[in-house]
């Protein structure tokens, strides 16, 4: 499928301008998947009705970063509507009530909607398993920079998801007690969305967090978001 187009993004943005006064739940974010993603897979695992608000993103030049433009970003910068974020998104605005920082917003919608196990316990240890995977990004890119991808996939990465698999002693599918959680949704983004090479990700992951992501992935909620989402570079 083809890219949206600049123009396409500002068709779908209008109606939301439109009916910004409307009570409810908006995310804000750029016409990308980036850092509102999981945010997004995590509304619709919980069957959020809920307003997906896209700054159209567009390069003047294809290809390069050094020409990206985002005018109704901007406008909403000078105008201080992304004073709370300190002017940068995602926002998640409830009901007139806005929350910045995408794992702020992640965690509360986890919180809100059930995804943060069944106990304290469970809740602390669902929130450990989601910075692991903080921890394996930093590491990624770390490898990148190095030029050792190849090494990253073939010797960390298997190490790093081999020990979150021998801490889980859910029953499975899902990674912590017996009920899909932030932590689940958090590993299906990171090993779904985050790596160019996908293959490689998903040959080092364990049988135990490979049936977390699958049972995610065959959520119906979540096959139909990821068939009928705006396509995307990134």
């Amino acid at each position: 499928p083809e890219v949206e187009s600049i123009e396409r993004q500002r068709s779908r943005l209008e109606p939301v301008i439109k009916s910004k006064n409307n009570m409810g739940v908006t995310l804000k974010y750029f016409g990308i998947r980036g850092l509102a993603e999981t945010s997004r897979y995590l509304l619709v695992a919980a069957n959020v009705d809920y307003e997906d608000f896209r700054f159209p993103i567009g390069m003047k030049t294809p290809g390069d970063f050094s020409t990206i433009f985002h005018d109704e970003f901007d406008e909403a910068l000078k105008n201080g509507d992304l004073t709370i974020s300190l002017g940068k998104v995602p926002i998640l605005d409830v009901d007139g009530f806005q929350i910045p920082q995408s794992k702020a917003i992640e965690r509360y919608i986890a919180r809100t909607y059930g995804m943060m196990g069944s106990s304290d316990l469970e809740a602390a240890l669902v929130d450990a398993f989601a910075e692991h995977v903080r921890d394996m990004k930093d590491a990624y890119t770390k490898a990148k920079a190095a030029g050792e991808q190849a090494k990253f996939f073939e010797e960390k990465l298997p190490d790093l998801l081999g020990k979150v698999a021998k801490s889980s002693t859910a029953p499975g599918p899902w990674l912590v007690g017996t009920k899909l959680s932030y932590a689940d949704v958090v590993f299906f983004a990171f090993l779904t969305d985050f790596f160019d090479d996908k293959e490689a990700a998903k040959k080092a992951t364990p049988p135990k967090i490979q049936a977390a992501v699958d049972a995610v992935a065959a959520l119906p909620q979540i096959k139909k978001w990821i068939e009928s989402r705006p396509v995307t570079p990134f």
